[in-house]
């Protein structure tokens, strides 16, 4: 069993013998292949991450998206959540957003290797700014489904995936975070009151009027343990003005509450646990001083 590969680079800058060992793409040292479920995942392995450990989080949220859905991608790298979103879920159009060259070269291959490239639409830089500059959002339509997979936080793309969310039905959250394990209801009842902060600006800054706004957290996943005590978490939660078929078993519950802005979780046992006014950020939330507080990635 091998458990570490190198190759030395031949470090004479005048020397033209080791250039194929740092180009990228098909053909190039380090261009491997993995099929997952059917899916084919083609990529450089001395250039881009790649985790086994979240093929049943690919899965899970290929099954989620439903066949008409339109979806955000936000942070796509090499296709990890848009193939699936194609693939397994038939969306019918997805916006894979990607900054990293390498992975971008990586996606296109894989998009048009698993035969889906007629239903995707590449976005190449900062995916808060690049779709903000697509039809989809001049026309008013907005999407059903946003993926929003970037670890350790992806808290900077809240607001972003907020406002591009279906104008009238509302949409999809799916965020991924590395979580404290002591703190992972704490963190979903944060980010469901963060996200209605985040709604209700958005739609002042649009000049809507909003008289009620519902930020419910369906479902909190477990992906894996990503470090010891922390774990790759993944919260599934709507942000719109009108509860989806997947709330009907706790829509009376949810409607009983005597505000305008319903916010909280749905818990393990199926009931409704509304947000409490004022609730203390967990330690992985970028805000300034937290553990995990980088200026790029707000």
């Amino acid at each position: 069993r091998v458990h570490r590969v190198a190759k030395k680079i031949n470090d004479n800058e005048n020397s033209n013998e080791d250039d194929d060992a740092l180009k990228s793409g098909p053909g190039s040292i380090g261009w491997i292949t993995i099929t997952e479920q059917g899916i084919k995942q083609s990529f450089d392995l001395t250039k881009v991450m790649f985790s086994r450990g979240n093929i049943s989080e690919k899965i899970r949220f290929g099954k989620l998206v439903k066949k008409n859905d339109l979806v955000l991608d936000m942070y796509a790298g090499i296709g990890y959540y848009t193939l699936p979103a194609l693939i397994y879920g038939k969306a019918k159009h997805v916006y894979a957003c990607e900054w990293n060259p390498d992975a971008i070269l990586a996606l296109k291959y894989n998009i048009i290797q698993n035969g889906v490239d007629d239903r995707v639409t590449v976005l190449e830089g900062d995916s808060r700014a690049t779709i903000m500059n697509e039809d989809i959002l001049r026309d008013g339509v907005g999407f059903d489904r946003v993926s929003l997979g970037l670890l350790p936080s992806s808290e900077g793309g809240w607001r972003t995936a907020v406002s591009v969310l279906n104008k009238k039905r509302g949409g999809w959250l799916h965020i991924h975070g590395n979580v404290p394990v002591t703190e992972k209801q704490q963190w979903c009842l944060w980010a469901c009151q963060q996200l209605s902060k985040i709604y209700l600006d958005v739609q002042k800054c649009d000049d809507q009027c909003v008289d009620h706004v519902l930020v419910i957290c369906y479902h909190l996943e477990r992906v894996k343990s990503f470090a010891p005590k922390v774990d790759h978490l993944v919260a599934d939660i709507f942000v719109g003005k009108d509860l989806p078929s997947e709330f009907d078993s706790v829509k009376s519950e949810i409607n009983a509450s005597n505000t305008n802005c319903k916010v909280g979780i749905i818990c393990q046992n199926g009931t409704f646990c509304p947000c409490p006014e004022e609730i203390e950020a967990p330690s992985c939330a970028l805000n300034a001083g937290g553990v995990l507080s980088q200026e790029w990635m707000m």
